[in-house]
C-alpha cells in the first residue's frame, strides 16, 4: 500500500503546526506536551478520517531530512502504534527515501527510530503498543473518506 501524506510538524520541531482551512494558512503554536523535539516527522493521511479527533488519520513518518511542513509525500505504512485513547498513529516510510525505500515491515524498522517514538509519546502518557502494517493497512482502509479535502489516497 502506498499513500499520499502531508507534513505538519518537521522532525526535530517542538511547536504543532496545523492547516487553518478557513484562513488558508498554517497556524503554529507550542505542542502542549512535547518536552523533546519530534523523533520522526509527523503529519496525515490524505482521504482518511479519524473519528476518534474528526481529521485524518496522523501519520509518523520516517525519513533521512527533516520534512518540511506542507510537504507532501508518498509513504509506505509498515506499523501503527495504537493509542490508549483510540487516536493511533500510523508509521509509514518515505518511499522515495534511499535510506527507507526498502522497509516494507515494522521488524525491519531501526529498533532506535522505536525507541526514539515511544520515548516522545512516555513523555506524557501511555505510549501504546506497536502492531504490523497489516493492522496499519486495515485501519486506512476503514478510514478512507472521498472528498476529505486534500487529494489523493491511499493505493495497494
Amino acid at each position: 500500500m502506498i499513500c499520499d501524506a502531508v507534513v505538519e510538524d518537521p522532525r526535530g520541531a517542538t511547536e504543532r503546526h496545523v492547516w487553518d482551512e478557513v484562513a488558508g494558512t498554517w497556524r503554529t503554536y507550542q505542542h502542549p506536551y512535547a518536552t523533546r523535539p519530534w523523533p520522526a516527522s509527523y503529519g496525515f493521511l490524505q482521504e482518511t478520517w479519524n473519528p476518534v479527533d474528526q481529521d485524518p488519520l496522523d501519520v509518523i513518518i520516517l525519513a533521512t531530512p527533516p520534512l518540511p511542513t506542507g510537504t507532501c509525500l508518498r509513504v509506505r505504512p509498515v506499523g501503527l502504534l495504537r493509542r490508549p485513547d483510540g487516536d493511533d498513529k500510523i508509521l509509514a516510510v518515505a518511499i522515495d527515501d534511499p535510506a527507507y525505500a526498502d522497509v516494507r515491515w515494522l521488524a525491519e524498522v531501526p529498533h532506535s527510530d522505536l525507541a526514539a517514538i515511544e520515548a516522545w509519546f512516555r513523555d506524557w502518557s501511555d505510549a501504546g503498543a506497536w502492531e504490523d502494517a497489516a493492522a496499519a493497512e486495515r485501519l486506512i482502509r476503514d478510514s478512507q473518506a472521498p472528498g476529505a479535502g486534500w487529494p489523493g489516497s491511499c493505493k495497494v
